[in-house]
């Protein structure tokens, strides 16, 4: 993916000396060179362009259709695809390439587009973000770089059987529970689960708490929080999850090591796929394979390679002993179907769980009982 830059605006891109490029919790810099630069993304996943000054600080984003993203699911020529920006134009916040890919080189439905859009601000956030320790020095250069993204849990009905199909529950049941994750770079670690997160700014929630936390094996960390609540009486949970408002954070690692995260609260809405599954069984009632469809809210059938990046699916009983975990469903496996080579005993089967990342690197859990 290339591109020149072009001074048009009363905001000068000839002030921008990188592109920072956002993938599924993932980020890196590349330097823009006499006026172009080159960057690379990953086929089954979607990348945003944020243009920075030679401060880091925020100039723009990559907008094309008001999509400020370019979703790399389902491309023209698949992993040999190149694309062309052409001349960049800076209008506003937005950068607005004089090629647009967008249903050429990317194949992409105008549904598809709309689902996706979501506010640019998302963008502006992860830019101030790059350098959560404030010694003016990108956190990637030192690997602890530190990426915060949303979590939603959502109950969605029962699973389908054989020939009869899923069936979802109502708008007036459509439960949400809500999470923060942070993603933490192999060079930031802690001891003893010594981590937590406050605020937002002068107004921080006294309910905000780590819901768990691991330290990861190659380096580096994940980490959970969350707001409980009591759920309403009709409720298929005993504990409600509250949503967290936009602003700035504070994480904090070991007591005494700060990092300033600000985040931006996208509403489920925006990539919310309905991920229905069907059960398929032979005549000893066992599992051979699930398949699936996947829906906006408003009932449209997508292609879920252009919204989403990966699909897994966990079935569990009543007391959530885990019966099955599949591995991952790509673009490059297909979203269709799983199939079992041995049947399984789906007998004490209570929940199904279809996780799947959308392509700003928020997850989504799509739960069936």
């Amino acid at each position: 993916m290339s591109s020149k830059v072009k001074t048009v605006s009363t905001v000068s891109l000839s002030d921008a000396t990188k592109v920072l490029v956002i993938s599924n919790h993932y980020y890196k810099l590349y330097d823009i060179v006499d006026g172009s630069f080159a960057v690379t993304g990953k086929l089954g996943t979607a990348v945003a362009l944020i243009f920075l000054d030679s401060k880091n600080q925020y100039i723009g984003y990559l907008s094309s259709q008001g999509l400020n993203m370019l979703p790399l699911g389902n491309l023209s020529d698949g992993v040999n695809t190149a694309i062309d920006l052409s001349t960049l134009t800076l209008v506003d916040n937005k950068v607005i390439p004089s090629h647009d890919p967008l249903g050429n080189e990317i194949i992409v439905s105008n549904d598809e587009i709309n689902s996706l859009k979501a506010i640019g601000g998302y963008y502006a956030s992860i830019a101030k973000n790059i350098d959560s320790n404030n010694d003016n020095i990108p956190d990637v250069l030192s690997n602890k770089q530190l990426v915060i993204f949303s979590k939603f849990a959502r109950y969605s009905g029962k699973w389908g059987l054989n020939t009869t199909p899923p069936v979802p529950t109502d708008s007036a049941h459509s439960y949400i529970n809500y999470s923060v994750d942070i993603d933490g770079g192999s060079g930031l670690t802690f001891s003893n689960g010594n981590i937590s997160l406050s605020g937002p700014g002068d107004s921080p929630y006294n309910d905000l708490s780590t819901w768990g936390s691991q330290l990861n094996t190659q380096g580096g960390f994940t980490a959970s929080f969350n707001r409980q609540a009591g759920a309403p009486w009709d409720a298929p949970w005993g504990t409600a999850f509250l949503p967290l408002k936009m602003g700035t954070y504070t994480l904090t690692l070991d007591g005494n090591r700060t990092f300033t995260l600000e985040y931006s609260n996208i509403d489920a809405k925006y990539n919310l796929v309905i991920i229905a599954p069907t059960i398929h069984t032979n005549s000893n009632g066992k599992i051979t394979s699930l398949s699936f469809e996947y829906k906006l809210p408003n009932g449209k059938m997508i292609n879920p390679s252009s919204i989403l990046t990966n699909v897994m699916v966990q079935f569990s009983d009543q007391v959530k002993t885990r019966l099955y975990d599949s591995s991952s469903l790509t673009s490059d496996t297909g979203f269709d179907v799983i199939n079992f080579s041995t049947p399984l005993d789906i007998s004490t089967l209570d929940q199904i769980d279809i996780w799947y990342d959308d392509l700003l690197g928020n997850r989504y859990d799509i739960i069936w009982r």
